[in-house]
């Protein structure tokens, strides 16, 4: 489940400008390299160490080859290709390697896997905080140190 929050924006450009209310993502906890290693070591004959090697040698390689400037391309998760940015100049000759403004990474989904993220559902997020909750006249005083 993809959760969400609504939002107010002010909106200044379209037919209908001023304030308007949309769904925003709302990002739960970022999964670590240790989780995914664990829940694959759960779900395989593999053990952790074995897994988390793997996973690094992994990451390892998709950097090399990506910035060897090479695409790395998955079959089900998609494909990660290396982009610059570069100033235009008026003729060929002076386009060089000082022309490049910058260097990144752009991850492309596959087609089967933009069809599964297509089909997740939606839910929004609930903000209430459970627990102990106090009016600002109720907050207790904590004692000096």
């Amino acid at each position: 489940m993809i959760r969400y929050v609504r939002v107010e924006r002010k909106i200044n450009t379209g037919q209908n400008p001023g304030t308007k209310f949309l769904a925003r993502l709302f990002r739960s906890n970022d999964v670590s390299i240790d989780q995914i290693c664990q829940e694959i070591a759960e779900s395989t004959t593999l053990s952790y160490p074995d897994v988390l090697a793997c996973l690094k040698a992994f990451e390892i390689n998709i950097a090399k080859h990506v910035q060897n400037g090479s695409a790395v391309k998955f079959n089900i998760l998609g494909a990660f290709l290396p982009k610059i940015k570069a100033t235009a100049m008026a003729t060929p000759e002076e386009v060089d390697a000082s022309t490049i403004k910058s260097v990144s990474c752009r991850f492309y989904p596959s087609v089967d896997f933009k069809r599964n993220l297509a089909k997740a559902n939606f839910v929004e997020a609930d903000l209430n905080i459970k627990g102990i909750q106090f009016n600002e006249e109720e907050t207790p005083e904590v004692p000096a140190p």
